[in-house]
């Protein structure tokens, strides 16, 4: 287990990045089996692959580590499910991964109780398909005896294109329960984005290493300043409208974020209901965090651009 520290270039300031809560969050350690080897306190794609006659979906490699002697490849691959040829993304997670029907479904997870802003991994990718798209989500839940269970907080991040040498992705958590406290983590690492997907390219290959958590936010943080919020329309074409409810007289600013990570656009907002031109960014998806004047994260939200 080891413990990093990341320059986070798009914020001012230096935030240290914990892989504490995370098994095994550089990949150095795995355990062999029949077809090669997993790594360990991971579940991967390969059960479900090998069982469907497909082949290798998750390996180790020793030749392009970010850090450490290993890192983690994932790579699309096509099974056969009675007989019908489904192609599917290399995938791993922190918890378990069972195919049901067409279609994957996810649980467990580790512990973790730490209300972090940021979850970030260095990666590259190569899509043999110019559209595919590889995929992280993370999830943390609160265990509440029920199914399913409740969720705090939850962080999306893709990518298309090639990346041959290491870049990093940062996503912010979006909160979604402002009290009740996480305690448990899961994470999903995918080399296209589901079952089937028309852009999916058959030996798409994403390479991981270095997960990590950044940041944290304080459950006082979130909850006293703002009793709601509004951001419509999604999906915005030029312009975005906030509409905030205060319980406490505040200058507020916002923040926008792609799901890189990368701070696209931010200021300072004159009032509690604000338009914002966003004709300057592409379409895709984005997250708005609305923050005090020296930018403490309030609120987070996903958002969406479609032209």
């Amino acid at each position: 287990m080891k413990t990093l520290f990341t320059v986070l270039l798009f914020f001012i300031g230096f935030f240290s990045s914990s892989a504490q809560n995370i098994p095994n969050a550089s990949f150095e350690n795995w355990y062999s089996y029949s077809f090669g080897e997993y790594p360990d306190l991971w579940s991967t794609s390969d059960s479900i692959s090998f069982a469907n006659g497909g082949g290798t979906t998750v390996f180790k490699s020793d030749l392009d580590p970010f850090d450490g002697a290993y890192s983690l490849h994932l790579k699309s691959t096509q099974i056969t499910i009675i007989i019908f040829q489904v192609t599917g993304p290399g995938i791993a997670t922190n918890g378990k991964v069972n195919l049901v029907g067409n279609n994957f479904e996810f649980s467990g997870g580790s512990p973790d109780t730490a209300r972090s802003r940021f979850f970030t991994g260095r990666y590259k990718y190569n899509p043999l398909n110019p559209n595919d798209a590889a995929i992280v989500k993370v999830f943390l839940f609160n265990n509440n005896g029920t199914t399913p269970r409740d969720t705090i907080a939850a962080g999306i991040w893709e990518h298309t294109g090639t990346v041959s040498s290491y870049d990093q992705f940062v996503i912010p958590m979006v909160y979604r329960d402002f009290v009740t406290q996480p305690d448990t983590c899961l994470i999903i690492l995918q080399s296209s984005r589901g079952l089937n997907d028309p852009n999916l390219g058959i030996g798409s290959e994403f390479v991981v290493d270095s997960l990590g958590f950044s940041g944290f936010v304080n459950v006082d943080e979130l909850k006293n300043a703002i009793s709601s919020v509004n951001i419509f329309p999604s999906p915005a074409l030029n312009e975005i409208n906030i509409e905030v409810t205060l319980r406490t007289s505040i200058s507020l600013s916002y923040e926008i974020f792609d799901l890189s990570g990368r701070m696209v656009q931010s200021s300072l907002m004159n009032s509690t209901k604000e338009k914002i031109d966003v004709s300057n960014l592409s379409s895709g998806k984005y997250v708005l965090k609305l923050g005090d004047a020296r930018k403490n994260n309030l609120y987070s939200k996903q958002f969406s651009i479609t032209r």
